[in-house]
């Protein structure tokens, strides 16, 4: 009865503190059902960003590959720190200059209304087939498992998944469809609170468990003993090898952190250039607290329970918790990974609204309606979106690879062409509307068929970023038989929106980077590990990941400043 008391206690509290907060903020205009009316500072934003990238299926997911592995897997999180500290400095001055709401709206001026609604189609399906599912599927796993749903009401494993699935999502719904983005962040925020809190404690109570009630002996077995499971350099035989850092992960790094229409949407609703810098570098950090968060429950779960004891590794997150800490406690957390299910699933929804709002229904059919009349409409959609989402989430648990591999795959499909595009509209004037058209679709094809298909020995990480070398390659060549010239980025006038950069900007990424570096030095054989077998790291395709990343990334940039300066 704790569990459940604790439970309800916490969830009521982020409802309450989130209505009392938004209940007189204008949601019937664009920007302020959209962009929280641009009001948000850099902790709220940080908060957001932490939340909405961090769902249950990232503790179950990310907890589970490191049970059965090592912690090469910190890299979705350990590595998004160049990719951050790219956007704040480049990409997010250019979006809030330019008053842009989303990316195809921003890929719409740029190249055509085709490239928009091209674009916008691949940002829906990937989050109503993707991001929406998983979150809802991981987060009835972890809470099936610590209320012991399934033998609480006699139901079989499948029918909770189902019953739990629905439950969350139509509580989701209406956190997303009738607070706007400001709503969406205030809850983020509130939750991430409990999640560092409770994240901490699960780190603290589990490391003293595996010291059989000493914390200290626990860190020296930890530090001490099987110490291969440390190792974040990723073999060539893991789940993650180390040379993906440098190739298709940095895409799809720079894809989620930089075009992700539910991530960015927090940084283009900020209050100023400085509080959405300030945000971004803020969750910079918190994602390398992570580490602690979603890799280390793993490796606590290696010591306790020993290696391959699970016959679903997901299930490892959930059985930790409920094993190791105090009912009362248990209902206090499952409120955590309740609210970061909320979090992901009606953030996801909201930017799917967005995008469906103001990239498809506004420009096909509501060009003389209201933006009241826009947005409930929208949110019409935004229920059919919640609906088909929680009909598709269930059947996540016949996927053979599991719930993370899922998500990052699809993501990837969807991802690294957008990203193309972005990066065509963003320093190249040449390439017209027609050529990126035809190889957004091109690359989602031949992505598609080669990683669900053909499937190669090589990693999909890897063939992943030659396809977007070439498909970026083939877009400037063929500009040059038909180029097309289009005007610079559009600048407007926010109301209050202060467009001047964070003083303490450079230091603070000076010192992020810093600690990604520090942690894969510390996790690995310069560091903590220890073991007989060497690691056979991939030399070529680290080369290749730099080679493409000066050439990608980096060239262009500096061409383009140089040329603005000139």
């Amino acid at each position: 009865m704790g569990t459940f008391l604790s439970f309800l206690f916490f969830t009521g509290l982020v409802g309450l503190i989130t209505y009392l907060k938004t209940r007189r903020d204008n949601l019937h205009s664009s920007k302020g059902y959209f962009l929280a009316g641009n009001s948000l500072n850099g902790w709220v934003i940080a908060g957001s960003l932490m939340l909405t990238n961090l769902s249950a299926a990232n503790f179950t997911g990310m907890t589970a590959n490191v049970y059965k592995g090592n912690l090469s897997p910190i890299a979705w999180t350990v590595t998004v720190i160049p990719v951050l500290i790219y956007f704040c400095s480049f990409l997010l001055p250019t979006f809030l200059k330019g008053g842009f709401t989303t990316i195809p709206e921003f890929l719409e001026s740029r190249f055509s209304k085709s490239t928009q609604r091209i674009v916008a189609v691949m940002f829906l399906f990937s989050y109503i087939v993707s991001a929406m599912p998983v979150a809802l599927y991981g987060g009835s796993i972890a809470i099936n498992h610590l209320f012991n749903v399934p033998q609480a009401f006699g139901l079989s494993d499948e029918m909770a998944i189902w019953i739990v699935v629905w439950v969350l999502g139509s509580i989701g719904s209406v956190y997303a469809l009738f607070g706007g983005l400001k709503g969406v962040a205030i809850s983020d925020t509130l939750n991430g609170v409990g999640l560092l809190i409770g994240g901490a404690l699960v780190f603290i109570m589990g490391v003293y468990q595996v010291g059989d009630h000493n914390f200290i002996e626990g860190a020296k077995t930890i530090l001490t003993k099987n110490t291969e499971i440390l190792n974040a350099v990723g073999d060539v035989s893991d789940g993650i090898p180390f040379s993906v850092l440098f190739t298709g992960m940095l895409i799809h790094n720079f894809f989620f952190w930089t075009t992700n229409q539910f991530i960015i949407q927090r940084t283009l609703g900020a209050k100023s250039l400085k509080e959405g810098q300030k945000g971004i570098m803020l969750a910079s950090f918190f994602k390398v607290l992570n580490v602690l968060y979603i890799a280390f429950p793993g490796i606590i779960a290696f010591h306790l329970y020993g290696a391959n004891n699970f016959e679903n590794p997901d299930f490892v997150y959930p059985t930790l918790i409920r094993d190791i800490m105090p009912n009362f406690f248990v209902g206090f957390f499952a409120a955590v990974i309740f609210g970061t299910v909320l979090s992901t699933f009606n953030s996801v929804l909201n930017s799917s609204v967005t995008i469906f709002a103001l990239d498809v229904y506004r420009p096909l059919f509501g060009k003389n309606r209201t933006d009241n009349e826009v947005i409930q409409r929208s949110k019409r959609i935004g229920l059919v979106m919640a609906i088909a989402t929680m009909t598709i989430a269930p059947f996540i648990m016949y996927f053979p690879e599991g719930i993370f591999t899922f998500m990052v795959k699809v993501d990837s499909l969807f991802g690294a062409p957008i990203l193309m595009a972005l990066l065509l509209g963003y320093f190249s004037r040449r390439t017209p509307a027609k050529i990126v058209n035809i190889c957004l679709c091109a690359f989602v094809t031949v992505y598609g068929i080669l990683m669900f298909i053909i499937q190669p020995e090589m990693h999909y990480l890897h063939y992943m970023a030659m396809l977007f070398v070439f498909f970026i390659t083939l877009a400037l060549l063929l500009a040059r038989s038909s180029p097309a010239t289009k005007p610079d980025f559009r600048t407007m006038t926010v109301e209050g929106l202060d467009l001047r950069p964070w003083k303490h900007f450079k230091l603070v990424s000076v010192i992020a980077m810093l600690v990604m570096i520090g942690a894969y030095v510390s996790f690995s054989s310069w560091g903590l590990v220890e073991s007989e077998k060497p690691t056979t790291i991939e030399y070529k395709y680290i080369t290749m990941g730099l080679v493409i990343a000066v050439c990608v990334f980096g060239i262009p940039l500096f061409r383009k400043r140089v040329s603005s300066k000139g």
